[in-house]
């Protein structure tokens, strides 16, 4: 299974929540009961060290969603910039198995109002 390309837009100074569906290749939401994610964004892949740990969360593990929420005072020191993301689900039991499910772009945008 290749990586789902989502990409994704946030403004600094505002709270950002979104809730993902992973699906399998037939578009069958995944099952996530016996995983644990991780994610970051970088400004470029070739970045050593991450802008943002995403921190998702599986909140529905049989119908394969996860939630990211990063809040306002987070988003207002990222950098304006196109940067790039990806998340992984990995086993629990094993936590070298190891699939890339998202992936895609992060479009930080300018506060006008601060």
């Amino acid at each position: 299974m290749s990586a789902e390309l989502v990409n994704l837009s946030m403004t600094q100074g505002s709270s950002f929540s979104i809730r993902l569906e992973i699906k399998d290749s037939e578009g069958v939401p995944e099952n996530l009961i016996a995983y644990g994610v991780r994610g970051y964004l970088k400004n470029k892949y070739s970045d050593a060290t991450p802008l943002l740990d995403l921190s998702p969360t599986i909140s529905n593990p049989t119908g394969g969603q996860i939630d990211i929420n990063v809040s306002a005072s987070i988003t207002a020191a990222l950098p304006i910039t196109e940067g790039v993301y990806d998340i992984e689900k990995y086993l629990l039991s094993d936590t070298s198995d190891v699939t890339k499910v998202l992936k895609g772009k992060i479009l930080i945008n300018p506060e006008v109002t601060a």
